[in-house]
C-alpha cells in the first residue's frame, strides 16, 4: 500500500485539529497544486472526505448540547439549494477543462477571503461592529441570503462552510463560542453530505483518494486537537493565512 496519501492526509487533518480551519481550504488546494488532481474532481473528493468528519463532529456537538439545531436549519434551508445550483452550474460548463479553470479561479478568490478573514481574527476585529437594525435584519432575511451564497461557495469550491459562516454568527447572533462551533459544523455537515452527493452523482469523486486520504487525517484531527492547546496558535494562524493568501493568488 502507498503510504504517501495516508501521511499526506495525517498532516493535513494535524492542521485541522490545531488551527481548526476547515478542510476544504487546506485539502482542495493541496490536491490541486500538489498531487495534481483536477479541480472540479479535488472539490467532489474533499467534499466527500469532509463529509465524515463534520458528522462524526455534528454528532458529538450535538449530544454536548452546543448546537443551536433551528438557526442551522434556517441556514440549510438556503445553502443547500445554493450548493446544490452550484453542482449543476459545474455541469452546465461546454468542456471539463472550462469547468476546471472556473473552479480554480473561484477558489483562488475564496482563499484570498478566508486568509483576511483570519488575519481580522487575529487582530481581534471580529466581531463585526454593526447598526442593531442591520442586526435585527441579518438576523432575518438576510440569514437566508448568507446561508445561499455559503452554500453556493461550497457546491463551487468546497471552501466556506466554516471559513466564511463563523464571522456571520459570531456577529450576528448572540452565541457562546462553543454554540458558535457546535452550529457551524452541524450546519456543514448537511450542507457539505448534499453537495458531496451531488459532485458523487455527476462522477467528480475520486473514491480511493478520499479513503486514502481519510485513512491519516483522522487520526492527524485527533492529534492535532490534543496539541492545539499547548502551541502558540497565533502564529501559526498569522503562518497559515499567508500562505493561504499566497495559494489563492497561485490558483487565480
Amino acid at each position: 500500500m502507498d503510504l504517501t496519501l495516508p501521511i499526506t492526509g495525517f498532516f493535513v487533518g494535524l492542521l485541522i485539529g490545531l488551527t481548526g480551519m476547515g478542510g476544504g481550504a487546506l485539502m482542495t488546494p493541496f490536491l490541486i497544486i500538489v498531487l495534481g488532481t483536477r479541480p472540479l474532481v479535488a472539490v467532489g473528493t474533499d467534499l466527500v472526505y469532509g463529509a465524515v468528519t463534520k458528522i462524526a463532529g455534528a454528532y458529538l456537538h450535538w449530544r454536548q448540547g452546543t448546537v443551536d439545531v433551528k438557526l442551522a436549519l434556517r441556514l440549510a434551508k438556503a445553502s443547500v439549494p445554493g450548493g446544490l445550483a452550484a453542482v449543476l452550474a459545474l455541469r452546465l460548463f461546454p468542456d471539463a477543462a472550462e469547468a476546471d479553470l472556473a473552479v480554480r479561479r473561484v477558489l483562488g478568490v475564496a482563499l484570498i477571503c478566508v486568509a483576511v478573514l483570519l488575519v481580522a481574527r487575529l487582530r481581534g476585529s471580529l466581531p463585526l461592529p454593526m447598526p442593531e437594525r442591520w442586526r435585527v435584519r441579518l438576523q432575518g432575511s438576510g440569514t437566508y441570503a448568507v446561508g445561499g451564497t455559503v452554500g453556493a461557495l461550497v457546491g463551487f469550491t468546497s471552501v466556506g462552510s466554516g471559513s466564511l459562516l463563523v464571522p456571520f454568527l459570531v456577529s450576528v447572533f448572540q452565541l457562546s463560542a462553543a454554540q458558535v462551533v457546535g452550529t457551524d459544523v452541524f450546519h456543514a455537515a448537511i450542507l457539505i453530505s448534499a453537495t458531496a452527493a451531488g459532485h458523487a452523482q455527476g462522477g467528480a469523486v475520486d473514491w480511493p483518494l478520499a479513503g486514502s486520504l481519510l485513512i491519516g487525517s483522522v487520526p492527524g484531527v485527533t492529534l492535532g486537537s490534543w496539541m492545539a492547546p499547548h502551541l502558540p496558535s497565533r502564529a501559526l494562524r498569522a503562518g497559515l493565512a499567508g500562505l493561504l493568501f499566497l495559494t489563492g493568488l497561485n490558483l487565480l
